[in-house]
């Protein structure tokens, strides 16, 4: 698996014509693969990085974020993203390994909501 996706490769994808949802998706796939393969403090600090880099989505909606087809996602602070977040940080200060699965849970559940997302989008703008 490819490291982590960030702004930079998501940006030069996305102008060669990738849909910005995708990319978003597949930016939580790839942490997802990145924790299985890797379970070290430091990857999970790498991972809340990662997770905390804008998507497309902020630079196309900077300052109006209401607009934004995941506003809900971001600005909700009990949102599946915000419980990922607050997990990666706690896994990233644990003394001692903690089990992913519930932080594997949770990833792929804001996984399936992107794909709900998307396919929300799509059926709004045909």
């Amino acid at each position: 698996m490819d490291r982590l996706l960030d702004l930079e490769e998501m940006n030069r994808r996305h102008k060669e014509g990738e849909d910005p949802f995708d990319l978003a998706i597949e930016k939580w796939v790839r942490i997802r693969e990145y924790l299985l393969e890797n379970g070290g403090a430091s990857h999970y600090q790498e991972a809340f990085q990662n997770g905390l880099s804008k998507i497309l989505f902020c630079l196309d909606y900077q300052e109006r974020c209401l607009l934004c087809p995941l506003e809900r996602i971001c600005l909700d602070g009990q949102s599946r993203y915000y419980q990922i977040m607050q997990q990666l940080q706690t896994y990233a200060q644990a003394e001692s390994p903690l089990s992913r699965e519930p932080l594997l849970k949770l990833i792929d559940s804001y996984i399936g909501e992107l794909r709900q997302y998307r396919e929300g989008w799509l059926r709004k703008s045909h």
